[in-house]
């Protein structure tokens, strides 16, 4: 049996949920797509997946379709649980997996929205910075610069550019952001002798690998990555405006001029929770 909306009924007869309306009336193309999940599941009770696993895919599976277009209102979990037939336990587990894949986004005192489809980038497997990968799908990418100038190489610089005790990088750290929301925190390094008077040009929300084959005639011509999942600190944390403890990725790269030696040190956190990353593999038959 399909459920019909009940909301002048239950309005009527004063039975909302305490403090948070249940708002269905206007949820008709939503409760289609679950009358016909809920179709689907009762011939699957018995299967070995988890009923909150069946119920999870079977809603993923309608975003991906555009069934649930982006920016659809889900019905409250108390109506959802009435059409599938399942456990608010269920359902909250359901919903909790789909938010956490980003394709749901939970609003307090609103309800649940069918989230925008999140950016893609692959510059893990190519020579292109995250900017310019970003610009080159059409995307509006602005930085913000809280560092930028000559310095005493660190430890790890000094090793990647093979540089003697007292030398120098350009370091630059910046903040990559789409929309007003910040992607990626990164620190980039550069062997000064190399870019001479680098630290003069003006560079924000100019690419550094642009600025580089501009003015100096330098091009990456390959690059090596390294990635990790970490809880950056405070002030990353701070900086990219996620909660203090929430993992990101932490990446290293090293790319390489014409001559193939490192020409840029690139260390970043991304927060993935924005923009996925995209890598691509293929069958190699020797």
């Amino acid at each position: 049996m399909s459920y019909v909306n009940k909301q002048d009924k239950s309005a009527s007869a004063g039975s909302r949920g305490r403090g948070r309306p249940k708002n269905d009336a206007n949820n008709s193309q939503a409760i289609t797509v679950l009358n016909q999940i809920a179709a689907g599941l009762l011939p699957n009770r018995k299967s070995s997946v988890p009923l909150w696993l069946a119920v999870k895919n079977a809603l993923a599976d309608s975003i991906h379709r555009q069934e649930l277009p982006v920016n659809t209102r889900l019905p409250s979990e108390q109506t959802m649980c009435e059409i599938l037939g399942v456990s608010r336990s269920v359902i909250r587990s359901a919903l909790g997996s789909l938010s956490s894949e980003g394709l749901l986004n939970k609003v307090a005192r609103t309800g649940i929205f069918v989230a925008p489809p999140k950016m893609e980038t692959d510059f893990l497997t190519s020579n292109m910075s995250v900017h310019s990968d970003l610009e080159a799908r059409g995307y509006k990418v602005t930085s913000q610069t809280f560092e930028f100038r000559k310095v005493n190489a660190d430890e790890a610089e000094s090793k990647v550019f093979n540089l003697p005790k007292d030398g120098k990088v350009v370091r630059i750290e910046r903040i990559y952001s789409f929309e007003d929301t910040p992607i990626t925190h990164t620190i980039i390094s550069l062997p000064s002798h190399k870019v001479p008077g680098f630290e003069n040009i003006d560079i924000e929300d100019q690419s550094i690998f642009q600025l580089l084959k501009e003015r100096y005639g330098l091009v990456s011509r390959r690059a090596e990555r390294w990635l990790n999942a970490v809880i950056p600190s405070e002030d990353i944390c701070k900086k990219l405006r996620v909660e203090n403890g929430q993992p990101v990725i932490a990446i290293e790269s090293i790319a390489y001029d014409s001559s193939d030696m490192p020409l840029e040190f690139y260390r970043a956190y991304y927060n993935s929770a924005i923009a996925r990353i995209h890598v691509a593999t293929s069958n190699v038959h020797l």
